[in-house]
């Protein structure tokens, strides 16, 4: 007694309601999609895309040169050490000069910067003549020009996209990255295994 039914219609209504808000915070791959058809952002994402497998490629690959060298754990730890020290002793220096330069500038700057400094330890690699040293001084410059890097290009999506579209930019950009880690690690051991890490840093470059 006292209890009111509603109609079926109306508690239909109310599900769907209910279901409504419960995905209102999900964005479904079509939606993340769709920010690919602004030219503009399609591009900033494929050239971020592809230069993170590269890195991700690279990082794979370093700890295999440092062996092919005669290095050993302590080596590697310098190596990768370096690439840390570079990258925090400039993340704030990078940040403020993002903002300050053209945030394309800087970044392909920071580009050319890298792919010069893979180059050298490609060919060095490759001809045998490469170093423990080479690969810290590597790691470092490296690490330096992602702390100018970064900071620009997450500055550079919303000027890429328009305002409705910048969540769906954003979660793209995450979901390719965390693609890239599995990705990336498998094609740079496929490399390494059938030709040598020197070709890891080659393609990179």
């Amino acid at each position: 007694a006292g209890r009111l039914d509603l109609p079926a219609s109306g508690r239909r209504h109310r599900v769907a309601a209910f279901d409504t808000g419960g995905r209102s915070g999900v964005i479904s791959l079509r939606e993340r999609a769709g920010a690919l058809s602004e030219r503009p952002f399609r591009l900033l994402w494929l050239g971020q895309t592809t230069s993170a497998i590269g890195d991700v490629m690279v990082g794979v690959a370093l700890a295999f040169a440092v062996f092919q060298i005669g290095g050993g754990a302590a080596q590697l730890g310098l190596v990768l050490a370096s690439l840390t020290i570079g990258r925090t002793a400039f993340v704030l220096v990078g940040g403020v000069w993002a903002d300050r330069l053209p945030r394309r500038l800087v970044m392909l700057t920071c580009d050319a910067i890298r792919a010069v400094v893979q180059a050298f330890v490609a060919v060095a690699l490759l001809t045998g003549t490469a170093e423990i040293w080479m690969l810290a001084v590597r790691s470092f410059v490296f690490g330096a020009a992602s702390a100018f890097f970064l900071p620009a290009a997450t500055g550079l999506v919303p000027q890429t996209i328009s305002p409705g579209r910048l969540q769906q930019a954003n979660a793209l950009l995450a979901l390719s990255r965390s693609s890239v880690q599995v990705v990336g690690p498998a094609l740079s051991g496929v490399i390494v295994a059938a030709a040598a890490p020197g070709w890891v840093f080659a393609i990179d470059a």
